[in-house]
């Protein structure tokens, strides 16, 4: 018997189905091993290697002893996760909790269809150890840089709220904070264009065109006040119109790939209001059902036979012109070959854009448009008739000191007219988000106006005005980001992985760092600290956009064993944890809560505080209701507010005290004495082994006489907080 392990339980069905009895099938349920989620750090870096210290999720302790039970009966065990680096990771961990006892092959397949499991059956392979590595890279340097960061963080900034970082959300939600900075810096200006109506004395249609040179200089935003503006146009009026210029060419226009998994998350929340977070849990619904391919791949290839498939389809269902003679290439810039995954696309088109067997609105929409674009991936170009018409205003008006004689100003009109529509009749692109218009002035938010056709001129011809416009305008500040524009943003600085943007943005948008407000994305004040205090403190390292992209191309060499991921995660890990100490607000170095009482580092101590109870040194801490400064001293209970005021305990045991000392009888008066007996006291005063405590049972040091917070006499060790040790003064 053999036993295919997959991680969805909803895959079972389908490939149980498709495979028969000679096989067994069962889910590990996702992950069944990772880092604990409490306890520290759980990493070690032990002589330039790193340990991690995986234990086995709380689910996995249902579903390994079935996984076993089974494993113990099978002649193979087939690890079939997901076909990437997790995937990789995860059979690993299936592998390491089951035993190295059985005979484990590893299989993997893009789509759940007969043929795909058939030649993934027959090509099994071993672990793939370096796709492994690169997954314990990624996972090991984002716990370090959450757990080790997100301290610093929450100190720094002062803020409870304030409770995490992270390698790819942090700078994530730093795009969000700077496009929220330059948005609240911008002051628009208005400025003005003119727009004229021309038309052949005898031969309509009229075009419209629009004053983009004046004098030789291009006139951008030159017309900066109403009253010049008139004045231009009021003398163009009185001049001769003459075209100066006609360009006319044929525009081919090439299909767009099929999706990979940021252009469909794109694609889905402009055309459907999906967030990615959703097209994700639909895009796994269409996997496991057997639909579409694997959905996390950044690869835009696709096999010959799903090549075949679909240029059979247009064969088919389109007339001749729209099937190329050859397969239409396209190049992606998936670096390792390794994970040169097939794009998404339908494992099927028999049943259309829309089959019933998909039930789920979303999913069924969301299906529709891979579909569309898959098919549009193969098609023939489209074909556009671009025209171009210069005309000049006064021709020979004005003498430019470079250029000399040449047209006062010039006027462009612009029109596309469609000559072949080709893969257009299936698809468009999806991913392209349409500007916002907002309600205002004539022409406030309008460009050229493109025509779809200009009327036949030449060179040297005279023009009729009709009418000419004067346009208001307002500069613009740059737009908010959607969720679909900062993925395009982090996919083309190449920070994270695809399959990774739906978890930052939610992260993000969950911890209050941004928020959405009519799909546009707000970093939040909470989110400008954040990014204000780890840019100040990080710079250089995980905040850095190319730091990320760097990363993301050192796990792709990871990935194909060029590189050793203990040395370059190690120096990663190391670096950040530096810059934390450095930040003054770190005391626990990496693995610190594994080292004994005597070997930690002590607290900062805290500049120009005092405790107000005992005036001893004072360290910054992060409290339920914001930072504050408490005393090194542990039995002491002194504290103070972020602003340096007294804390409210330590102002009620000072008045309790005052009010003590106020309520006690004076002390009698004592005689007073003579030299030679100040002297004799002083001599028998000095200190003596009497006055000195036990050794201090964790360091060995010699304790002194203090008292805890209840108010009990103990001996405490003199190197606290670097030690904690304590006794009784009444224990022997």
């Amino acid at each position: 018997m053999k036993l295919l392990i997959v991680e969805s339980p909803n895959k079972t069905r389908k490939i149980r189905q498709l495979l028969g009895d000679d096989y067994q099938v069962a889910a590990s349920f996702g992950h069944v091993r990772d880092l604990p989620a409490s306890g520290g750090l759980a990493v070690r870096f032990v002589d330039g290697r790193i340990e991690p210290q995986y234990e086995a999720l709380e689910r996995a302790a249902k579903t390994m002893p079935q996984l076993a039970a089974q494993a113990a009966r099978a002649d193979e065990i087939l690890l079939a996760t997901d076909p990437d680096r997790e995937g990789e990771a995860i059979a690993w961990h299936i592998r390491a909790l089951l035993g190295e006892d059985h005979r484990y092959r590893r299989v993997v397949f893009n789509a759940i269809t007969k043929t795909a499991l058939q030649r993934a059956l027959a090509a099994p392979r071993d672990l793939d150890q370096h796709l492994i590595d690169a997954q314990q890279a990624r996972r090991v340097l984002d716990r370090v840089v959450g757990w080790v960061v997100s301290p610093v963080l929450r100190r720094g900034v002062g803020n409870p709220a304030a409770r995490s970082a992270g390698r790819v959300q942090s700078v994530a939600l730093r795009l969000v904070a700077e496009r929220e900075r330059e948005i609240a810096a911008f002051t628009a200006t208005e400025f003005f264009t003119l727009r004229a109506h021309l038309v052949q004395a005898d031969t309509p249609p009229p075009f419209t065109a629009r004053l983009e040179v004046w004098k030789g200089e291009a006139l951008e935003h030159r017309l900066g006040d109403a009253a010049t503006a008139q004045a231009t146009a009021d003398w163009c009026q009185r001049q001769v119109w003459q075209v100066h210029r006609v360009d006319r060419r044929e525009q081919q226009r090439r299909p767009p790939p099929p999706f990979i998994t940021a252009t469909v998350q794109q694609a889905a929340s402009v055309r459907l209001r999906l967030t990615p977070d959703r097209t994700m849990s639909l895009l796994q619904q269409l996997f496991e059902g057997g639909h579409i391919t694997y959905h996390r791949t950044d690869s835009v290839a696709v096999s010959d036979e799903a090549v075949a498939m679909v240029r059979e389809h247009i064969a088919a269902h389109f007339p001749p012109p729209y099937l190329p003679e050859q397969p239409v290439r396209h190049e992606g810039k998936a670096a390792n070959a390794q994970e040169a995954h097939e794009a998404i696309r339908p494992t099927s088109l028999e049943a259309g854009a829309r089959p019933a067997a998909i039930s789920d609105s979303q999913a069924r929409a969301l299906y529709a448009l891979i579909w569309q674009r898959f098919v549009a991936s193969q098609m023939a170009n489209g074909r556009d008739h671009l025209s171009t018409i210069q005309v000049a205003v006064a021709p020979q008006a004005f003498t430019h000191p470079r250029d000399g004689v040449m047209p006062m100003g010039l006027f462009t009109a612009k029109g596309t007219v469609v000559l072949f529509d080709g893969w257009r009749r299936v698809a468009d692109d999806a991913t392209q988000e349409k500007p916002t218009r907002r309600r205002g002035k004539k022409g406030d938010d309008e460009e050229d106006v493109a025509q779809a056709l200009l009327p036949d001129v030449t060179v040297g011809q005279l023009l009729d005005l009709e009418r000419l416009e004067v346009c208001a305008h307002s500069t613009k500040a740059p737009p908010r980001y959607t969720q679909a524009s900062l993925i395009k943003k982090l996919e083309a600085a190449g920070i994270g992985r695809p399959s990774t943007y739906a978890a930052i943005l939610s992260t993000i948008i969950a911890r209050g760092y941004v928020a959405e407000q009519r799909r546009l994305l707000h970093a939040t004040e909470l989110g400008l600290q954040v990014v204000d205090f780890l840019v100040r403190r990080f710079a250089g390292d995980f905040i850095d956009y190319d730091y990320t992209a760097r990363m993301e191309a050192i796990l792709d060499r990871i990935a194909a064993g060029q590189e050793d991921w203990h040395r370059v995660i190690t120096a990663s890990a190391l670096a950040v944890r530096d810059r934390a100490q450095a930040a003054g607000l770190w005391y626990d170095p990496l693995d610190d809560k594994d080292r004994p009482p005597a070997q930690r580092a002590p607290p900062p101590v805290a500049e120009g505080q005092h405790c107000p109870l005992c005036e001893g040194p004072m360290t910054a801490r992060q409290g339920r209701f914001g930072a504050f400064f408490s005393c090194l001293d542990r039995a002491c209970q002194g504290t103070r507010e972020a602003d340096g005021q007294v804390g409210r305990r330590s102002l009620q045991i000072l008045q309790k005290s005052r009010q003590a000392t106020a309520e006690a009888p004076a002390p009698a008066r004592r005689p007073r004495r003579s030299a030679a007996a100040r002297t004799a006291s002083r001599k028998s005063s000095a200190p003596s082994d009497a006055c000195a405590g036990p050794a201090c049972p964790d360091c060995g040091s010699m304790m002194q006489a203090s008292r805890d917070g209840q108010g009990r006499d103990i001996w405490s060790c003199p190197r606290f907080p670097a030690c904690g040790g304590s006794q009784l003064r009444n224990s022997q």
